[in-house]
């Protein structure tokens, strides 16, 4: 666990864990020897030489910790966990199958977050007795906590990867509106209610999380007050196959600033002024308690996961094992403090992240208290790509009447394009495609942005494979452009 905290932790959170070292005087040194006859673990550890207690900065103030010595934790063999897999167990191109990319079902490589660092010199307490050398001590390191495999899975929720269509409708959306954005990135309520009604999945903590993702990847940026889309930094994304923008979205959560999770975690209000949290180095280290302890081809209960945290990493997210400094408020108004209120805060994080953002990125699956890592899941915490195959070639049709129909597997970044200069009709849903209509305010909408109807006319042509617009299209962009000249 030490080594899970910048090889040092609070006394008290230490004995909480473990046990307290006996208080001796130099006398009782003398006579009962606890270097040769240590009690219990923490004794044994000390006595090795392998744990020494002091006074470091904590970030409730300067307070007593445990610390592995610097020279010491140099040369352990401390590790994490991980996939190995068995040379005779699926590979990542085998379970591509895995992942549905019809248009009715879909079921950075950033180095992993650095444990944190100890944020001031150990003032190390002198030790009350020689430090013999101790061969068979144990070595303090993470341990696995592999947790059992379900059978089976009441009412299993399937990943899918719409997030990567409703980023694109977002998109798209901040191209043609003028959203007004707050000081704290909160979008405007009209303009969400509006949004949340385009979007296949209407989910209000979702939506929130979808926008600052964008903008933790560069694709959104907010001036004076308003929501644009960065188009050059957004292009190679919505040009990119769907597995390569589900993966970059996942690395763009998990190397976000911007959205902080244990903010957005249902019935905790956090008080953040004057608050340190790295949410970076939380998460990765949850990502990395998630590597070492769940199966990787199987099915496990939320619950058990949560409770072997607990139970071997409970300072995940507390820099020295610190549970008192943070003021975090419950449902009922109460302050959250101490380990005791663990479950309430450190372990509803880890619930929310698997249930929330994990499954809306589209890596894994849930079903009552169960969830189940998928290939994409796989390969996000191995940092492999992501398995891919060919996308459907799905043309857009249009009618008489100008309506545009999309499907989901059509090119995102021509689906982006087409929101330009038509109406927006309706979302996509498990058995229809988008709708947009070609009309006169949309033709507006585009020539204000610099889009001819002569653009127009060529772009449909090309991505529907047509020789010809329907006449009454056709009709409508030239009485559009005739009535444009004149003006002029």
């Amino acid at each position: 666990m030490l080594n899970g905290s910048g090889n040092q932790i609070s006394e008290q959170m230490f004995v909480r864990m473990y046990d307290p070292i006996r208080k001796m005087g130099a006398g009782q040194i003398e006579r009962e020897k606890p270097h040769e006859k240590p009690v219990g673990t923490t004794e044994t550890l000390y006595y090795a030489g392998l744990i020494g207690f002091g006074i470091d900065k904590l970030s409730s103030g300067l307070g007593p910790i445990v610390y592995i010595p610097d020279d010491l934790a140099a040369v352990l063999p401390f590790s994490r966990t991980s996939y190995n897999l068995d040379p005779n167990a699926a590979t990542l191109e085998d379970l591509e199958d895995e992942i549905d990319f019809d248009d009715e079902d879909e079921d950075e490589d950033a180095e992993q977050s650095t444990r944190v660092e100890a944020q001031a010199s150990h003032a190390h307490a002198p030790a009350p007795a020689p430090v013999p050398a101790h061969e068979s001590a144990p070595q303090p390191a993470r341990a696995s906590a592999r947790i059992r495999k379900l059978e089976t899975v009441e009412n299993p929720r399937a990943a899918d990867t719409s997030l990567v269509d409703d980023l694109t409708t977002l998109l798209a959306f901040l191209q043609v509106m003028a959203v007004r954005i707050s000081g704290t990135f909160a979008m405007d309520e009209a303009a969400r209610q509006v949004l949340r009604r385009r979007l296949i999945v209407n989910d209000p903590q979702r939506l929130t999380f979808l926008f600052l993702l964008g903008i933790s990847s560069g694709m959104i940026y907010v001036e004076d007050g308003v929501a644009y889309t960065q188009r050059d930094v957004a292009r190679p994304w919505l040009e990119a196959s769907r597995a390569q923008q589900t993966q970059q979205l996942a690395q763009a959560w998990r190397a976000s600033k911007d959205y902080v999770d244990l903010l957005h975690v249902p019935g905790l209000n956090v008080e953040t002024e004057g608050w340190s949290y790295d949410p970076v180095t939380s998460r990765g280290e949850i990502l990395n308690l998630i590597h070492s302890f769940v199966p990787i081809d199987a099915a496990w209960t939320v619950d058990e996961f949560i409770s072997a945290v607990k139970e071997r990493e409970p300072a995940y997210q507390r820099p020295g094992g610190d549970f008192d400094s943070w003021y975090i408020r419950g449902e009922s108004g109460d302050y959250l403090s101490g380990f005791e209120d663990w479950d309430a805060v450190d372990g509803a994080l880890l619930d929310f992240v698997i249930t929330q953002p994990l499954h809306w990125l589209g890596l894994l699956t849930l079903g009552d208290n169960a969830a189940q890592l998928n290939a994409y899941g796989r390969a996000f915490l191995a940092d492999q790509p992501f398995p891919s195959r060919a996308e459907p070639d799905d043309r857009p049709t249009l009618d008489s009447d100008g309506i545009l129909r999309v499907g989901r597997a059509f090119s995102r970044f021509d689906r982006f394009q087409i929101a330009r200069f038509t109406t927006w009709v309706s979302p996509a849903t498990a058995v229809k495609p988008y709708e947009y209509r070609i009309d006169a305010a949309g033709i507006q909408r585009g020539a204000a942005q610099g889009i001819s109807t002569d653009r127009i006319a060529k772009y449909m042509q090309r991505v529907m494979g047509l020789e010809q617009l329907p006449d009454t299209i056709g009709q409508l962009l030239h009485v559009w452009k005739a009535g444009a000249q004149a003006n002029v």
